[in-house]
Protein backbone atom coordinates (compact mmCIF):
# COMPACT_ATOMS: atom_id res chain seq x y z
CA UNK A 1 0.00 0.00 0.00
CA UNK A 2 1.44 3.39 -0.99
CA UNK A 3 1.96 6.01 1.66
CA UNK A 4 -0.18 9.11 1.35
CA UNK A 5 1.76 12.29 1.01
CA UNK A 6 0.61 15.20 3.07
CA UNK A 7 0.80 18.75 1.88
CA UNK A 8 3.21 20.97 3.82
CA UNK A 9 0.42 23.57 3.95
CA UNK A 10 -2.39 22.32 6.10
CA UNK A 11 -5.75 23.48 4.80
CA UNK A 12 -7.72 25.52 7.26
CA UNK A 13 -11.41 24.94 7.55
CA UNK A 14 -13.50 27.80 6.24
CA UNK A 15 -15.76 29.32 8.85
CA UNK A 16 -19.09 30.56 7.55
CA UNK A 17 -21.68 32.60 9.42
CA UNK A 18 -24.84 34.45 8.50
CA UNK A 19 -26.03 37.81 9.82
CA UNK A 20 -29.17 39.79 9.16
CA UNK A 21 -29.93 43.50 9.37
CA UNK A 22 -32.36 46.07 8.03
CA UNK A 23 -31.36 49.08 5.99
CA UNK A 24 -34.09 51.60 5.04
CA UNK A 25 -36.91 49.06 5.43
CA UNK A 26 -35.05 46.44 3.36
CA UNK A 27 -34.12 43.19 5.09
CA UNK A 28 -30.61 42.08 4.13
CA UNK A 29 -28.56 38.95 4.77
CA UNK A 30 -24.77 38.86 5.01
CA UNK A 31 -22.89 35.59 4.63
CA UNK A 32 -19.35 35.81 5.99
CA UNK A 33 -16.75 33.25 4.95
CA UNK A 34 -13.48 33.60 6.84
CA UNK A 35 -10.19 32.44 5.33
CA UNK A 36 -11.95 31.96 2.00
CA UNK A 37 -8.97 32.02 -0.39
CA UNK A 38 -6.14 32.30 2.07
CA UNK A 39 -5.69 32.87 5.80
CA UNK A 40 -6.94 36.32 6.73
CA UNK A 41 -9.01 36.82 3.56
CA UNK A 42 -12.76 37.27 4.14
CA UNK A 43 -15.60 36.90 1.67
CA UNK A 44 -18.77 38.90 2.30
CA UNK A 45 -21.99 38.19 0.42
CA UNK A 46 -24.90 40.62 0.69
CA UNK A 47 -28.39 39.53 -0.40
CA UNK A 48 -31.75 41.29 -0.36
CA UNK A 49 -34.19 39.15 1.62
CA UNK A 50 -37.36 41.23 1.79
CA UNK A 51 -39.00 42.77 -0.08
CA UNK A 52 -37.83 40.79 -3.08
CA UNK A 53 -36.49 43.04 -5.81
CA UNK A 54 -35.91 45.99 -3.51
CA UNK A 55 -33.08 48.13 -4.83
CA UNK A 56 -29.99 48.87 -2.80
CA UNK A 57 -27.34 51.33 -3.99
CA UNK A 58 -24.42 48.90 -4.21
CA UNK A 59 -26.09 46.26 -6.39
CA UNK A 60 -28.63 46.23 -9.18
CA UNK A 61 -29.33 42.50 -8.78
CA UNK A 62 -29.95 42.17 -5.05
CA UNK A 63 -26.65 40.33 -4.54
CA UNK A 64 -23.12 41.62 -3.94
CA UNK A 65 -19.94 39.69 -3.19
CA UNK A 66 -16.90 41.47 -1.77
CA UNK A 67 -13.49 40.27 -0.56
CA UNK A 68 -11.28 42.03 1.95
CA UNK A 69 -8.63 41.31 4.59
CA UNK A 70 -9.99 40.37 8.01
CA UNK A 71 -8.03 43.21 9.62
CA UNK A 72 -9.72 45.78 7.39
CA UNK A 73 -13.14 44.31 8.14
CA UNK A 74 -12.45 44.48 11.89
CA UNK A 75 -11.16 48.08 11.57
CA UNK A 76 -14.48 48.99 9.90
CA UNK A 77 -16.56 47.59 12.76
CA UNK A 78 -17.47 44.19 11.32
CA UNK A 79 -19.72 43.07 8.45
CA UNK A 80 -22.89 44.96 9.38
CA UNK A 81 -21.09 48.25 10.00
CA UNK A 82 -19.03 47.76 6.82
CA UNK A 83 -22.08 47.30 4.60
CA UNK A 84 -24.19 49.92 6.43
CA UNK A 85 -21.51 52.57 5.92
CA UNK A 86 -21.08 51.59 2.27
CA UNK A 87 -24.84 51.70 1.64
CA UNK A 88 -25.23 55.05 3.40
CA UNK A 89 -22.34 56.55 1.43
CA UNK A 90 -23.73 55.41 -1.94
CA UNK A 91 -27.28 56.42 -0.98
CA UNK A 92 -26.21 60.08 -0.90
CA UNK A 93 -25.83 60.18 -4.69
CA UNK A 94 -28.50 61.91 -6.77
CA UNK A 95 -28.84 58.85 -9.04
CA UNK A 96 -29.63 56.57 -6.09
CA UNK A 97 -32.12 59.03 -4.59
CA UNK A 98 -34.01 59.12 -7.89
CA UNK A 99 -33.93 55.31 -8.22
CA UNK A 100 -35.20 54.84 -4.67
CA UNK A 101 -37.99 57.39 -5.20
CA UNK A 102 -39.13 55.59 -8.38
CA UNK A 103 -39.11 52.22 -6.61
CA UNK A 104 -41.06 53.45 -3.58
CA UNK A 105 -43.64 55.27 -5.74
CA UNK A 106 -43.91 52.60 -8.41
CA UNK A 107 -42.38 53.32 -11.79
CA UNK A 108 -45.42 54.43 -13.78
CA UNK A 109 -43.22 56.14 -16.36
CA UNK A 110 -41.65 52.88 -17.52
CA UNK A 111 -44.94 51.56 -18.90
CA UNK A 112 -46.04 52.44 -22.43
CA UNK A 113 -48.95 54.87 -22.68
CA UNK A 114 -52.11 53.77 -24.46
Amino acid sequence: MAARSTSPLKRRAKRRSTLGFTWRDVALKITVTEDCWSPGQTQLELSVVKPKGAPVPITSTGYRCHYLPAELLAANGGPIAFFSDWLDREARTKAWQQAEFRWRQGDLFGRPRR
